[in-house]
């Protein structure tokens, strides 16, 4: 499992970049969070990074997608309303099948919480602390996508 940090450059030549999937395909990514605004400005920075994006409010909308459409990349805030984003992997791992495949990782401003840690581990396959910067968001994506972990 990946443990990355916050930051990363958010000027110049990082806007272009793009993340493919290792086949050279535009990545199918499910996104939920519950702040409209980081809801809102990630997925439109994932598009410009060349994915496709479909962002939902919490961990049910998530589920629900996930059962319903193929993703290449699951990305879930931790703290949502409705259901959590560990809850949310959990259930979305129980959905056996080719979601149960798919890779989870966390967004999360509380990765620096012992205890919560513990249960983002056991779900996730890797976790980026928020805020996260535009390269550090466009490499963990990337890294999970070529396989890494």
């Amino acid at each position: 499992m990946s443990w990355l940090r916050p930051g990363g450059a958010s000027g110049g030549k990082s806007a272009a970049r793009q993340i493919m999937c290792r086949d050279g395909s535009k990545p199918r990514i499910l996104f939920a969070e519950d702040s409209y605004a980081a809801r809102t400005l990630t997925a439109a920075l994932l598009t410009k990074m060349g994915c496709e994006v479909d962002a939902v409010e919490h961990g049910e909308h998530a589920l629900h997608h996930a059962s319903e459409r193929t993703y290449d990349l699951i990305l879930l805030d931790i703290e949502m309303p409705v259901m959590d984003g560990v809850s949310a992997a959990r259930k979305i791992r129980e959905l056996g099948g080719a979601p149960a495949h798919v890779p989870i990782m966390a967004l999360s401003a509380f990765l620096a919480d012992t205890a919560k840690v513990a249960s983002i581990r056991d779900e996730f396959d890797s976790a980026l602390a928020k805020p996260a910067g535009r390269d550090a968001l466009h490499d963990a994506i990337q890294t999970m996508l070529d396989g890494g972990r």
